[in-house]
């Protein structure tokens, strides 16, 4: 049931994005970025992160308390979303562990000129996740537990961190755990 409320949520991000239009990597794409705004990007100090490697498969292993197998990756640019899924090597477990990176780096031009952010797709979802919501303290700029799992903003980077449900089987510790540790790999953290 975990994994239909991921796909769930995951669809919904897509949803608040919207449609990109024109390929932003095309030649005649009008939302492609100039030298000037590429660079100034890169001053502000947010580097592209990968969700494997914000944890690693040893990392979900120890996390998660199995062996796993290797993270199968994933991304939806429009939104400007990563994601790494590690999954139990023993088929009946059940037991997995995802995290999901969103950052305006991913993200096509023409999808930040309207607007879109990582903080803008927390600040959403967060109005969306009422019913049930833990809000949290000391993970990142602002963080809670809701469908999903674990959503931290820190800087400009949306994660959040899916282990199955949170008022189950040690879940929310596991998840606490995971976003210490993700938070102590992003620059200037």
């Amino acid at each position: 049931m975990g994994k239909r409320y991921l796909c769930l949520f995951v669809s919904a991000l897509i949803l608040f994005a919207g449609c990109g239009g024109n390929d932003p990597n095309s030649e005649n794409s009008q939302g492609k970025q100039t030298a000037g705004q590429e660079a100034a990007q890169r001053s502000a100090g947010c580097q592209l992160k990968e969700p494997c490697e914000l944890i690693t498969r040893a990392e979900a292993e120890n996390l998660i308390g199995e062996a796993v197998k290797d993270g199968q990756y994933g991304e939806q640019k429009v939104v400007g979303m990563k994601k790494c899924f590690y999954e139990a090597a023993n088929p009946d477990s059940g037991k997995f562990l995802q995290i999901t990176v969103q950052q305006s780096e991913f993200m096509p031009p023409q999808v930040r000129e309207a607007g879109q952010s990582p903080k803008s797709i927390f600040v959403e979802t967060k109005k969306m996740l009422t019913d049930g919501r833990v809000d949290l303290a000391g993970f990142g700029d602002e963080a809670f537990i809701g469908t999903g799992g674990l959503h931290m903003l820190a800087g400009d980077y949306y994660i959040t961190i899916g282990v199955g449900n949170p008022d189950r089987d040690g879940n929310r510790q596991k998840l606490e755990a995971a976003g210490r540790l993700v938070l102590a790999k992003l620059p200037g953290r």
